[in-house]
């Protein structure tokens, strides 16, 4: 989070990609950057507990939300 709030402010297109699990500590530190929440795709579930395949289908749920914010301007 912190590289991607670094990039951000450098005007740069990033989006942080982070597990529900980590949700509150993302936004905590988004905030101490003061830069938007929308750079932020959260993915549900534990990526690191599933099979491949399952993997795939989680990519394939964010990857259109992931290219949609990398090229469109960020709004806090």
């Amino acid at each position: 989070v912190h590289d991607t709030a670094q990039l951000v402010k450098r005007g740069m297109p990033a989006v942080v990609v982070a597990t529900e699990q980590f949700e509150k500590l993302a936004k905590v530190i988004m905030r101490s950057q003061n830069v938007p929440e929308s750079i932020c795709v959260m993915v549900q579930g534990n990526p690191e507990f599933i099979s491949a395949e399952k993997l795939e289908g989680v990519c394939e749920q964010v990857v259109d939300e992931v290219l949609t914010r990398l090229t469109r301007a960020h709004s806090k």
